[in-house]
Parts: C-alpha cells; structure tokens; sequence
C-alpha cells in the first residue's frame, strides 16, 4: 500500500500562467550557461520522443514509482503536463507552481516551490525513485537526486555571492 502524499497541480491557475517574456536567456546568464540551457531543451524533445515512454511504469504519473526515501518528501503530480515526480520542499511555503517565470542561480534553478516541467534525461523506470525536485528554505527549486542513505545531490549549487533581493 502507498504511504506517499500525493499534491495534485492546480489546474484552476493554469489560465493564469504567463508563458511569454521579451528577455531572453541571454540577456539574463553568460553565453555558455545559456547554450547549455538550450542544449538541454532541445536535447528534452529527443528524450521526450525516444526515450521517455520506457522511464514510464504502470500506473505513472499519479502512483509514485516507490515509497519515499525521506519522510519529508511528497509526490507531485501535474495533471495538465502529465508527469509526477518526488519534491523535497525545505521552505515554509506551500507547493504550489510559481506563475512567473523567475530563474535562481541558474537558467535550472526556478523560483518555485513545484517543478515547471518534467524531468528529463530519465535513464530509467529506477532513477524516478531517487530524482527530486529539491526546494531551498527560500523557495527556489531545481532537479536533483536523493540518495538512498537520505543525503541530497544538487548539481547547481547557489554561488556564495548570490543572493536574493
């Protein structure tokens, strides 16, 4: 039987989602981050269309793939976009997607206590049990892993000199 708490997306909101903006990636981080970061999204249509379908299990996105490795880790679920995935939320805000299109750190890290989209370059049905959309005590989010001992792994890690306004 299934532990998890799932959190349903709310789709009362998605109207009210902006999904445009006249800056763009590069105005915003240095040329090689951006290029990465669309690297990556072009890169997600490939692993949309070749892979995803065997990274998917049954009863996928509503069921979790697994019980959680953490107690404090929720199963999200975002009906509209189809795909659910585990969240670490340390802040004291509710899950809920930020409306706004706000970058962290990193074009990777959002402001966002749920995550934006889907993950990909899933490899497996198995590396959904660990992948984690990891949210900071301040409420910015990005993909990472956790373990099976419980320790996180965040591949952007906030720059000491970042900071918040």
């Amino acid at each position: 039987m299934n532990k998890s708490n799932v959190v349903a997306f709310p789709l009362d909101r998605v109207k009210n989602v902006k999904t445009y903006s006249s800056t763009s990636i590069y105005d915003l981080f240095p040329i090689e981050v951006a290029n990465d970061y669309v690297k990556y999204q072009k890169e997600a249509i490939e692993w949309r269309e070749n892979v995803r379908e065997s990274t998917v299990y049954e009863g996928y996105p509503i069921e979790p793939p697994c019980e959680p490795i953490r107690e404090d880790m929720l199963w999200y679920v975002n009906e509209q976009k189809q795909f659910g995935v585990w969240v670490l939320n340390l802040s004291d805000q509710n899950i809920v997607l930020n409306q706004e299109f706000e970058f962290g750190w990193s074009p990777f890290v959002r402001k966002s206590t749920a995550p934006p989209h889907e993950p990909v370059h899933i490899q497996s049905k198995e590396m959904r049990h660990q992948l984690t959309w990891i949210v900071e005590e301040d409420g910015y989010g990005q993909y990472g892993m956790i373990q099976k001992d419980g320790t996180l792994w965040l591949p952007e890690t906030r720059p000491k000199e970042w900071h918040t306004f």
